[in-house]
């Protein structure tokens, strides 16, 4: 069993955990947040909320999440939710569908706003759930010793679970929790 797929059987378990995710204006350098997630280990949402970014959000990322920029409009900025954030990870293990984009995002939006936040020291540990469903799945990829990763909605539909990862902040953790605990239940 490889690092990813192991650390996922080792946190799931203990209940220490939170999933994450976020929607956002793009997958650039400059995009931002515009509605972030937060769940516990049975599923209760800690946070659930539009984010007012800093930019328009461009039509490509609303057809795929359908955040416009009027409903944003009266949202709280991610420096207005920073304290609730920390306070929901602190000391906790974060799982994320794909960490290392969502981790960016969340320094990016910060950054928009001129501050910074070293979101990496606050929680106990960052673990991705795309990285562990790769190497649980095993399905070769593109460069030798390397997983094909494979789009949340794909890996929920390919274990049956009625869990649905519908573009939303709150719904991809569900869909996120719902596989970590299929790939922490099973046998290795």
């Amino acid at each position: 069993m490889s690092a990813a797929l192991a650390r996922i059987r080792e946190v799931v378990p203990t209940d220490r955990f939170v999933v994450l995710d976020t929607e956002t204006t793009g997958i650039d350098y400059g995009a931002e947040i515009v509605q972030i997630g937060i769940i516990d280990p049975r599923g209760e949402t800690l946070i659930d909320t539009l984010v007012r970014p800093t930019r328009s959000i461009p039509p490509d990322a609303t057809a795929i999440h359908g955040i416009t920029d009027a409903m944003a409009a009266g949202a709280p900025t991610m420096p207005d939710l920073k304290d609730a954030i920390l306070e929901a990870i602190r000391g906790r293990t974060v799982v994320i569908y794909n960490a290392e984009y969502d981790m960016r995002l969340l320094h990016q939006s910060m950054r928009a706003h001129r501050q910074v936040v070293n979101w990496r020291e606050e929680a106990s540990r960052w673990l991705c759930a795309m990285l562990a469903y790769a190497e649980y799945r095993g399905e070769p990829g593109r460069r030798s010793g390397e997983f094909k990763w494979h789009r949340l909605d794909a890996a929920v539909r390919h274990e049956g679970l009625t869990v649905v990862a519908d573009h939303s902040a709150i719904g991809d953790c569900r869909a996120t929790l719902a596989l970590v605990r299929r790939m922490a239940e099973s046998i290795p």
